[in-house]
């Protein structure tokens, strides 16, 4: 791990790094023979591109290449995943997982050989996905809770949760933003492992069992907000519940910026 705020680590920023502002995005349009203008169809949300502005030692000059050789090596070549954690005052911690986007440049070697520091490395990382991150919200209800279900969100953007069932329970229903779906009876002892998202769609029992169906699906996300936190109720219904009985939610929390 490279801690760059950390006065000791060898590896430092010159600069902030770019691309905490958010990743770039596109117009999809569609264009007429002889229209004024064009007519909009929809924003493309691109990868995020990070810029590191980097020097590497003073260390030892018997140390410097060494130092630069593992510096290098260790964002790999594109393949391997990494985490960019950016902490600030306003924004909290937030990250992406990021994978580094084209090689280095030349390194100095006499440079470091000779002075042991080479004072301009830079780096870009690509992370995959548009948005920032921060740890998940979640929060488990007990079947004394059901009645008054809450979880709160600071996200950014829209998000599709993630449930986990404990039973027992009778013929539950789950749902939130005025939709409700409804689930069969889960027995004692199974667990239901639920992901809303239709592009990662998936209903499981404890034994792995595939138990999704027609109808057995949300169609509405959680909203976001950028102005701030929101406490988004849950509503849980269902009989046959006993203190064994709960539902995990947890909620992804998506962030246009890294601050």
């Amino acid at each position: 791990m490279w801690d760059f705020n950390d006065p000791a680590c060898p590896i430092s920023l010159r600069s902030d790094p770019t691309g905490t502002e958010g990743a770039e995005f596109t117009h999809d349009d569609q264009k007429n023979v002889g229209q004024a203008g064009v007519s909009w169809v929809a924003r493309n949300d691109m990868p995020n591109f990070i810029g590191l502005d980097c020097k590497v030692g003073p260390v030892p000059k018997a140390d410097a290449l060494r130092l630069g050789k593992l510096w290098r090596h260790s964002l790999g070549r594109g393949k391997e995943i990494h985490t960019f954690w950016s902490i600030t005052e306003t924004g909290g911690e937030k990250f992406q997982y990021v994978r580094l986007s084209t090689k280095f440049g030349p390194m100095d070697i006499r440079l470091l050989k000779d002075s042991g520091v080479q004072l301009n490395d830079p780096a870009t990382l690509r992370s995959d996905e548009t948005w920032w991150r921060k740890r998940p919200a979640i929060k488990t209800f007990k079947d004394a809770d059901f009645a008054t279900a809450a979880i709160e969100l600071e996200s950014d953007e829209p998000v599709w949760p993630h449930i986990v069932i404990t039973g027992p329970i009778t013929l539950p229903k789950i749902g939130w933003q005025g939709e409700l779906v409804p689930l069969p009876t889960i027995e004692a002892g199974d667990v239901w492992t639920i992901n809303t998202d239709p592009n990662w769609f998936s209903i499981k029992d404890s034994a792995g069992n595939d138990r999704s169906w027609i109808a057995r699906a949300w169609y509405k996300q959680i909203p976001g907000d950028p102005s701030g936190p929101i406490t988004v109720p849950i509503t849980i219904q269902g009989t046959g519940t006993n203190t064994n009985t709960s539902v995990k939610v947890t909620l992804p929390q998506l962030f246009r910026e890294g601050f």
